[in-house]
């Protein structure tokens, strides 16, 4: 059979026709009148030729033919009712589901404990993957790669679907013992000494070489990282400055004994943001997840800096 020239809408009067064999009791199952359900019995019998109910004394039979359609037809009806019925309430807690998360060493080193925390506890049986944000992040949304990100705001200024979680400021680190830098850390320091640069692309201008530049003054960098978690480990070693994430450099300055100061120079704020695919936008799991988050932004954003 050709489905494009089969009436879909006939499929619901078949299921109730093979299951009531009875053109009076299908008009009112499906409240309609006998002569729609005759002529909708009509136009199945020529589109199967089949004569599918014959009379067989005071009664209406099946044909063998649509003997052997009731249970297939059955289990069409019934798949399509479960796929077109409305969701059932998100239950996080008996969910098998795994969410896919594109981050950088801010967001798994900051959200993500938490996160993971969080549903250790609440859904057992939920799986996180934590993969490296993609170049084109919109794309990796497209293809279906990942489910949600977690970056900076500018990193996520091009996505339709998005939400700002809280605000971020920079901090300076030098190591405990430092020679010369001890209650405060001045231009004329910070000038002087040698740099540590977190930048995934090399040996960029990043936030602080720009400010710099507006002053017409320049640093020393001496080192340049991919990832931020060599870090501590060599400003502790080293009479280093490393400018970092606020809320990265409290923990490192714990970890490390480390000593945190404010930068001598004035540098822009950022937003830790989070996006999400725009066809998932209604999907019940993605929005439990952009809550869970949400509300870990919520609680980071309470904590003094």
């Amino acid at each position: 059979m050709d489905l494009r020239r089969f009436d879909l809408n006939l499929l619901l009067v078949l299921h109730i026709l093979l299951m009531e064999r009875s053109v009076s009791k299908t008009a009112e199952r499906l409240q309609l009148s006998q002569p729609a359900v005759s002529s909708a019995l009509n136009r199945l019998r020529k589109a199967l030729k089949d004569p599918i109910l014959v009379r067989d004394g005071l009664h209406m039979v099946l044909t063998p033919r649509a003997e052997q359609l009731g249970k297939p037809v059955q289990a069409i009806v019934t798949t399509i009712e479960q796929t077109l019925a409305d969701p059932q309430p998100f239950d996080c807690s008996s969910i098998r589901r795994t969410f896919r998360i594109a981050t950088n060493d801010y967001g798994a080193f900051i959200l993500m404990p938490i996160l993971l925390n969080r549903i250790e506890k609440i859904a057992p049986q939920v799986t996180i993957e934590i993969w490296d944000i993609a170049l084109d992040v919109e794309t990796s949304f497209r293809e279906g790669k990942i489910d949600l990100v977690v970056a900076d705001a500018w990193t996520l200024r091009h996505c339709k679907c998005r939400e700002t979680l809280f605000p971020e400021t920079f901090t300076c680190l030098v190591r405990k013992d430092h020679p010369r830098i001890h209650t405060q850390l001045t231009l004329d320091y910070f000038l002087q000494e040698k740099h540590a640069l977190v930048s995934a692309r090399g040996k960029v201008a990043g936030n602080v070489d720009i400010a710099l530049s507006q002053q017409n003054k320049q640093r020393q960098v001496q080192a340049t990282l991919p990832h931020i978690l060599a870090i501590p480990a060599m400003i502790a070693a080293t009479d280093l400055i490393v400018t970092v994430a606020t809320r990265i450099a409290l923990r490192f300055a714990t970890d490390y004994q480390l000593q945190t100061f404010p930068p001598p120079i004035s540098l822009d704020d950022f937003d830790v943001a989070m996006a999400w695919p725009q066809r998932m936008d209604n999907d019940p799991g993605i929005q439990w997840l952009r809550s869970e988050i949400a509300a870990i932004g919520v609680q980071l954003s309470s904590i003094t800096k």
